[in-house]
């Protein structure tokens, strides 16, 4: 087998042992697991909706404004 399917083979396994892994740790580790998971998944989830809220708006999607800018369009 080539090293790309070795790589493709390894990936998939890890994925479905990967919550496994996580229950294991959560539960029979410490209680801080629990708040570095939650934590940690909070800011992919910040760095995903920025990401996307970007690609929107640079794809023409007229989306809100976030911050103080000028309301009246500059002449």
């Amino acid at each position: 087998m080539n090293a790309f399917g070795g790589f493709i083979l390894r990936l998939l396994g890890n994925l479905i042992e990967m919550p496994v892994v996580f229950v294991e740790q959560v539960i029979n580790g410490d209680p801080i697991a629990a708040i570095l998971i939650a934590f940690g998944s909070l800011f992919v989830l910040g760095a995903v909706g920025a990401f996307g809220y970007v690609v929107a708006g640079a794809l023409g999607i007229p989306l809100p404004n976030l911050g103080r800018g000028p309301s009246d369009p500059v002449e």
